[in-house]
């Protein structure tokens, strides 16, 4: 069974906070100022989702607000654990790319052109270069031998930007079907804001 993209995008936090903890994950300081981050999430067949990041800076402090946006149908059997968590979640499979090995490059400089062996022998294959919503970015593409069957499209923002950021600014899930791709989560960064 297949998670909702709100559980997906939990239980992608849940796992980045636990790797950063135990050291896996590089870890940026905040340049400071006031960034809004606002990120849809897509899947097929499903209202979008959003996930919204906001830094306030509170005198020598910064209140971070993080809030999910998802609408519910109001059917009988509705529950908020489940609104909230997703069927999948409790599951603790995802069915999708593991991202984790993919943060272990958010403190290092990448080129396009270049291929990058991750841990768990995942790879990341970089193309071109591009921009979204102002913010530099290398494309390329993301595969893990766990998944031979999934990829995922991925916009990495240059090391300028990445401690605004804590998730690409675009992502893209693909599962080979039909002699191509066909989505199964997209995430994309629609709005950013930051005054340093």
């Amino acid at each position: 069974m297949r998670m909702r993209p709100l559980a997906i995008i939990i239980t992608a936090a849940a796992l980045g906070i636990g790797a950063w903890a135990q050291g896996l994950l590089p870890e940026l300081p905040y340049p400071g100022g006031h960034t809004l981050l606002r990120y849809e999430i897509r899947a097929p067949d499903k209202p979008p989702s959003d996930w919204i990041l906001e830094v306030i800076p509170k005198g020598e402090a910064y209140e971070i607000r993080m809030t999910f946006v998802r609408a519910v149908p109001g059917a009988e059997g509705f529950s908020l654990l489940g609104a909230v968590m997703g069927i999948g979640l409790m599951e603790g499979d995802t069915g999708l790319l593991p991202l984790a090995p993919l943060f272990s490059l958010w403190d290092k400089a990448i080129e396009a052109g270049k291929s990058y062996l991750l841990r768990g022998r995942a790879r990341l294959t970089t193309e071109r270069e591009d921009e979204i919503l102002g913010i530099p970015v290398v494309v390329g593409i993301y595969v893990h031998p766990s998944f031979p069957d999934q990829r995922a499209l991925v916009y990495i923002p240059r090391l300028s930007h990445r401690a605004l950021l804590f998730f690409p600014p675009y992502l893209r899930i693909e599962e080979r079907a039909d002699g191509g791709y066909r989505t199964l989560e997209e995430i994309e960064l629609v709005e950013f804001k930051h005054d340093g």
